[in-house]
């Protein structure tokens, strides 16, 4: 018996058995990791909606607490929204398309709550809805990135050395 084992036939049968399992688990493997890498790409549409759902979930709480009595945000065609009777404060609010540029959400959470400052000063009304609200409001805040329109003018004006 252990002659046939060591006969010349047995090794060549062996060399093609070993690669045709070899090519079978390499295709395989590569087949798993095909697989994975389209699974990946088939959940990031799904998150990009996800996250604009959310987005627009911000911009809702935005508009509920009537955040535009106070603020507009120009890259989104919000206009601030003067109110009857109204408070008139010492510094004129400041437009709030690039917010997310300077700053994350965690940091807006803090602000709209009183307890960080931007500039020395508070936030002059402490955000009165429930966390879920302020985080979903703090989150999309951290989106806006894009730069006000009277400052890309001045970037212009700057620039051009006029």
């Amino acid at each position: 018996m252990s002659e046939q084992l060591d006969s010349p036939r047995s090794q060549t049968q062996e060399g093609p058995l070993r690669k045709i399992s070899l090519a079978i688990v390499t295709a395989l493997a590569l087949g798993a990791s095909f697989g994975l890498a389209i699974a990946d790409q088939a959940t990031k549409p799904e998150d990009a909606t996800k996250a604009k759902g959310k987005s627009e979930e911000g911009k809702a709480v935005f508009q509920k607490y009537k955040c535009r009595s106070c603020h507009s945000i120009e890259a989104l065609g919000i206009a601030k929204k003067e109110l009857v009777g109204e408070e008139k404060t010492e510094k004129k609010p400041p437009d709030l398309s690039g917010v997310g540029l300077d700053r994350k959400a965690d940091w807006f959470v803090l602000f709209l709550q009183k307890k960080e400052k931007l500039e020395d000063t508070f936030h002059p009304k402490k955000f009165r809805g429930t966390d879920t609200e302020l985080k979903k409001l703090a989150a999309w805040l951290e989106t806006l990135k894009e730069k006000p329109a009277a400052k890309k003018v001045e970037e212009k004006k700057e620039g051009s050395g006029e």
